[in-house]
């Protein structure tokens, strides 16, 4: 090997060295996630016989905290985490019959689905953070991790649209998802007219204000 050869492919390993020094020592930065700014949807189809009779149902779930943490040009070392309160997801106002809003959040809070007496957290922990920088401070990523529910926790994977700027980041996001995945069974009402087996989750996240890591 001549000496060339060999200068060239030193350089190469310095490069690769220092590349992974940098990201080995980047710092991270943690915000806590902004409740009243932030918001999560779900929204339910319906199908069987006659599903024209039935509503559809689109729900908020308040995020009741959440933390998001950013390691600069590195998104693998990010984070997420979620946490909502069972008991607080309500049907959007407007979006069916002011009267069926009562017995349809009860049901969906009673045992037949959520279960929030046993079951009063849900929670969502990523595991790994995939993506690239877009344009300027936009950047697309895939967020994996873990939703449990129901004391039962399923892989997920959300497809966020994240923006960074002075005042913190914005990540918007929708991902489709089964209910008997997530330990739900579909509810009916009399048979005939039954809750679609398909949802979609849409994600909406502020994190503004930087806090302390422990």
């Amino acid at each position: 090997m001549s000496p060339q050869v060999r200068i060239a492919r030193s350089l190469v390993w310095l490069a690769v060295l220092a590349a992974a020094a940098t990201r080995a020592g980047a710092e991270s930065e943690v915000f806590a996630v902004t409740p009243g700014a932030s918001h999560v949807r779900i929204h339910l189809g319906r199908t069987g016989l006659m599903k024209f009779l039935g509503h559809e149902h689109h729900i908020e779930a308040p995020i009741a905290e959440g933390r998001v943490e950013v390691v600069e040009g590195d998104p693998a070392r990010s984070s997420v985490t979620l946490r909502f309160e069972s008991a607080r997801l309500a049907l959007i106002p407007g979006s069916e019959p002011a009267g069926d809003i009562p017995k349809v959040e009860e049901r969906m809070r009673g045992p037949e689905v959520l279960e929030v007496t046993r079951y009063p957290e849900i929670r969502f922990a990523s595991t790994s953070v995939r993506g690239q920088a877009g344009d300027g401070a936009r950047f697309r990523l895939v967020v994996v991790g873990t939703l449990t529910l129901r004391g039962r926790s399923v892989p997920v994977e959300i497809p966020l649209e994240v923006v960074r700027d002075g005042a913190g980041i914005e990540a918007r996001g929708e991902v489709g998802l089964k209910l008997r995945d997530v330990g739900i069974e579909p509810p009916s009402v009399a048979g005939v007219v039954k809750v679609a087996n398909d949802f979609k989750l849409e994600i909406e996240i502020r994190a503004g204000t930087a806090v302390a890591r422990p």
